[in-house]
């Protein structure tokens, strides 16, 4: 969160808009106090939560669909992609002993259902190569 909303930040300061980005983190920070503080019901919490789901599904399946449709995966590290997978298998197992919330376990049910596509196209596409693009004759 916090090397996200830095990058938020520095692409905002580069782009010559600091006081921009400055009310940007002040606006995140009250936002984030807010969420954290008892004044934030648990339903809102949970509601916040389970809307994660959907975003981690359209992100993972707009990449498979791009990879489908490429015939192949591109530039994608190999490592990252596998990384993301066995991590996202490991938060099911200590989602479920520390916590016991099927809501969040059932979340990274689902990002490690759609890791494991991306995966599965990793190793599927391993050898195929984008076509080369062929220079225009002048």
């Amino acid at each position: 969160m916090l090397q996200t909303i830095t990058i938020c930040f520095l692409v905002m300061h580069y782009r010559g808009q600091t006081v921009k980005g400055v009310a940007f983190l002040a606006c995140y920070g009250l936002v984030l106090l807010v969420l954290l503080s008892p004044l934030t019901p648990l339903t809102v919490v949970t509601l916040l939560q389970a809307s994660n789901v959907p975003a981690v599904v359209v992100g993972r399946l707009l990449q498979a669909a791009t990879n489908y449709h490429n015939g192949h995966t591109g530039q994608l590290s190999a490592i990252t992609v596998f990384l993301l997978f066995g991590g996202s298998l490991a938060r099911i197992f200590t989602s479920i002993q520390e916590t016991g919330d099927p809501l969040m376990a059932g979340t990274f049910v689902v990002s490690s259902l759609c890791n494991g596509l991306i995966a599965a196209q990793l190793l599927f596409y391993w050898n195929a190569k984008p076509p080369h693009k062929q220079k225009k004759a002048q």
